[in-house]
């Protein structure tokens, strides 16, 4: 008894260190995945930031320029001058340029009805150059499979259509498999249970099939097949960790930076000192209606940003420097929330946060750094889905807005589940996977 005691005990030490060296593997993995994409993706922005300073600029000038003359028909001139619009617009115009470029839901990547000519809710752009051909090798391989396979087999485009709409819409369709219509049903984009898909399938999306700006091309053969998943199977791929659990990509995570940014973000220009606007002495409280970056608000995005911008240095209570943690890497100076507060719109009634906004853009004047996020071992990520919003009850998903909150000191401070639950998450700023930013 005493000999089989003992044989049981080593047999459980062994199951708890197999089972400890088997989550550090998926820890690495999973690392590996993460730093493979942000690699691409910073290599992917960086010639984005080339062809702006380039042809493109213009382009991407005249087309925000456009939006703003249904506001305020002056800015017009710079339809057919963009090469003198001010730096306001130049700003505008690239943040606009990079949410279209470098999207996390699909719904940005449909600007006109044309981009979406089917009324699907699938842009065209991704179904041409992802859905499509998917469906296509999902017919041929199904008919090789089947028990009477068809030389040559080549699917009909009504069929490859119609596989796509089902895959996508979550319905049944017909097609031909193996010289027989067979019914084929499937539960669509939206219907996948443990999280959030769509923003894994854009970053797929933009890395594998989208333009690259003249950067080195993207072939997916460069990840694995445990790296590349379709857990909705709705015929797009997404990026998977060693859990088998989607990545989420967080274009702009400045609800992470700052949570209690007033909503709505707008400012008042009755005020000198409203609650958009920062404090320039801070003094660890928002109590005086000011913004600024509280400690518990540092040490909890540093969970999943490791190497921020430190507190400033305060000498007879005042700061020496502004917050960098309150500053648009895209606008140093400020320039947007200028613009949106400049004088003469208040007197026209123009009110320019329609489209400087956190809908379409993010909050102004706050740090932010392409996210890429897993869930890790538990499995639970601890934000809201990247494709959560409604700005009207204050949910900021695609913010990285944390998943649930309590009231401490005052302030609506992430919960304790929710804090343990982001402790387990493996990022690209978080694990040293090679973000530069």
């Amino acid at each position: 008894m005493i000999v089989i005691s003992i044989i049981a005990v080593l047999m459980s030490m062994s199951f708890y260190v197999l089972n400890g060296i088997t989550e550090t593997a998926k820890k690495e993995a999973t690392t590996a995945t993460i730093h493979k994409i942000n690699r691409l993706l910073e290599q992917r922005i960086e010639a984005f930031d080339r062809a702006f300073k380039g042809s493109r600029k213009n382009a991407y000038v005249t087309a925000t320029v456009g939006i703003l003359s249904t506001v305020d028909g002056r800015f017009d001139y710079y339809r057919v001058h963009p090469e003198d619009a001010p730096q306001s617009i130049v700003i505008l115009a690239r943040k606009s340029g990079f949410r279209f470029e470098f999207p996390q839901r699909m719904v940005e990547l449909i600007i006109v009805p044309s981009d979406d000519a089917n009324g699907n809710g699938l842009p065209d752009s991704i179904e041409s150059r992802v859905a499509y051909p998917n469906a296509r090798a999902y017919l041929i391989a199904a008919d090789q499979a089947s028990p009477t396979p068809t030389p040559g087999f080549e699917p009909s485009s009504t069929d490859i259509s119609a596989l796509v709409e089902a895959r996508w819409a979550g319905t049944s369709c017909s097609v031909t498999i193996g010289g027989t219509a067979t019914n084929l049903s499937f539960t669509g984009h939206q219907n996948y249970s443990n999280g959030s898909t769509e923003s894994s399938e854009l970053l797929y999306y933009m890395l594998v099939a989208a333009g690259n700006f003249g950067s080195s091309s993207v072939d997916a053969d460069q990840f694995s097949q445990v790296e590349i998943a379709d857990l909705d199977n709705d015929g797009l791929p997404e990026f998977v960790d060693a859990w088998n659990q989607p990545l989420r990509y967080y274009r702009w995570p400045t609800r992470l930076v700052d949570p209690t940014a007033p909503n709505p973000f707008v400012p008042d220009f009755a005020t000198i000192n409203d609650n958009t606007e920062v404090d320039l002495v801070p003094d660890g409280s928002e109590a005086d209606g000011l913004r600024e970056i509280l400690p518990w608000e540092r040490l909890h995005a540093s969970l999943l940003m490791r190497g921020l911008p430190p507190t400033p240095i305060a000498i007879g209570g005042i700061a020496q420097q502004r917050d960098m943690l309150l500053v648009d890497p895209d606008d140093p100076v400020g320039l947007l929330y200028s613009f949106i507060e400049d004088p003469n719109y208040k007197n026209l009634s123009i009110d320019l946060t329609q489209v400087i906004n956190e809908t379409f853009y993010h909050t102004i004047d706050t740090y932010h750094v392409p996210l890429i996020v897993s869930a890790g071992p538990d499995e639970a990520l601890g934000l809201r889905e990247p494709n959560e919003f409604n700005a009207a009850t204050g949910v900021f998903g695609n913010l990285a807005q944390y998943a649930g909150t309590t009231a401490v000191a005052g302030n609506q401070q992430p919960s304790a589940a929710v804090v343990d639950q982001l402790f387990d998450n493996l990022s690209n700023r978080n694990r040293r996977v090679g973000g530069k930013r």
